[in-house]
Order: structure tokens, then sequence, then C-alpha cells
């Protein structure tokens, strides 16, 4: 009868180990998962420390116009920024009815564009507000809104299209919305941005600005991060 005893125990003792190891392993993992300050920190110091990378922008909703005039509807953007604060861009606007497209470039402060009739470089007018550097802007940019520029943040978890990115929600203000849209509109809304995990860096923001026929919907995609990039100022009238 001795025998089965020992069996009997060394079942239990096996059992015992099982379950702690399990235990162990569960703790490890739920150890493992970040914060949202750990996640916002990473990726705040990512954002200050990109060279470059390409944008896309894309608007959608109540019109907004990128002079005071309202006469030129921006409609989206894709471009270039590279540090510290310089940035190309093709810009989708309406004007007065005719949907086309407008070149700008913009570099510590000085922006240019292209004509929308003529095609030709000239100096953007003091009206003229799109300005995408801002976004990359260490002092009111992504870094900074990340560093603490979102309010009631909180991860969305788990993300429904990449396991590898971390979606965060947050409440911004209407002087980050304006960072946002390279100053074409400042109302404080609710934002999505998703991180890429390994990376921190931004790969997507959603949010919408106003409500019923006013609002304004807003997309960001960031991408090829440290891709080789030079900007360089346009030759006028060319």
């Amino acid at each position: 009868m001795v025998a089965p005893r020992r069996l009997t125990a060394a079942v239990a003792l096996a059992f015992v180990l099982l379950l702690s190891a399990c235990s162990s392993s569960g703790s490890n993992q739920l150890d493992a998962a970040p914060s949202i300050e750990e996640v916002l920190t990473r990726s705040s110091e990512a954002m200050a420390e990109i060279e470059t990378v390409r944008f896309v922008i894309e608007q959608t909703g109540a019109e907004v116009f990128i002079d005071q005039g309202m006469i030129i509807r921006f409609l989206g953007a894709t471009g270039r920024y590279a540090a510290p604060s310089s940035a190309d861009a093709v810009v989708q606007v309406d004007a007065l009815g005719l949907n086309t497209e407008v070149g700008a470039v913009a570099i510590e402060g000085q922006i240019w564009i292209t004509n929308p009739l003529t095609g030709a470089w000239e100096t953007a007018p003091p009206d003229f507000a799109f300005d995408p550097t801002v976004l990359f802007s260490p002092t009111v940019g992504w870094s900074a809104l990340l560093a603490g520029g979102l309010t009631d943040a909180r991860l969305i978890s788990p993300d429904p299209v990449a396991e590898a990115r971390q979606q965060v929600r947050g409440t911004i203000a209407a002087a980050t919305v304006s960072t946002l849209t390279g100053g074409l509109v400042d109302q404080e809304s609710v934002i999505d941005i998703w991180i890429d995990g390994p990376s921190g860096q931004v790969v997507e923001a959603a949010f919408d600005v106003g409500e019923g026929v006013e609002l304004t919907s807003w997309l960001m995609v960031l991408s090829d991060y440290g891709a080789e990039v030079t900007i360089a100022e346009p030759e006028l009238g060319s």
C-alpha cells in the first residue's frame, strides 16, 4: 500500500508544480503588457528622433479652405518631411469648382506654392495656412503630443488590424488639432493613434472635428521612415 501512496503524492506534487508554472507564465505575460504611459513615452521619444518620413493626409466632410478668402478648398495632401523643418507636398484642392493640385515647399518657416492656374512656383501669400512641417516640430508636433498632449489617454486593445500595432485614444486640444491639420482647423477632438509596436513610430491617426453638416474627418498615414529625402527651395517662375 506504500507504493501507491508515494505515486499519488508524486502526481500531486507534479500537478502543483504545473499549476505554479502556468501561473508564473501567465503573470509574466501580463507583466509584459505595456502601460499607456510606457507606450506614449516610447512613441514620443521615437517621433523626436525621426529624420525623414512620408505622409498622406485625407480630409472629407465639411469644406476646409487654405486661404482666408475661402476660394481654395483643401482636399488632401501627399508629401515628405526632412528634419529639422523642411517638407514638400502635392496638395489636392478645389479652386472655384476646379479640382487641381498645388505643389508646396516649406523650409524653415518659408513657404512656396505653385500657382493653381499657371503651375509656376511663387512665394505663398501670407494667408496661405497649410504648413506640414509643424506636424513634426519637437515642441508642438507628434513628439510633444505624445509626451503630454493627450487627455484621458487609453489603450484600445487588441488592435483588430495588426497585433504589432498599439491603438491609443485620447482627447486633444484645439491648438493640437491646428498643428495636425497644418493650421487649417482648430477645435478640440478625440483622436485615435496607431503606433508601431517594435519601433514606437506613429503609423496612422484619425479624428473628426465639428458635428452634423459641419463635420470634417481627417485621416493621416505615415510611412517610409528613414527613406532618402532631399527638399530644396524651388526656382520661382519655373
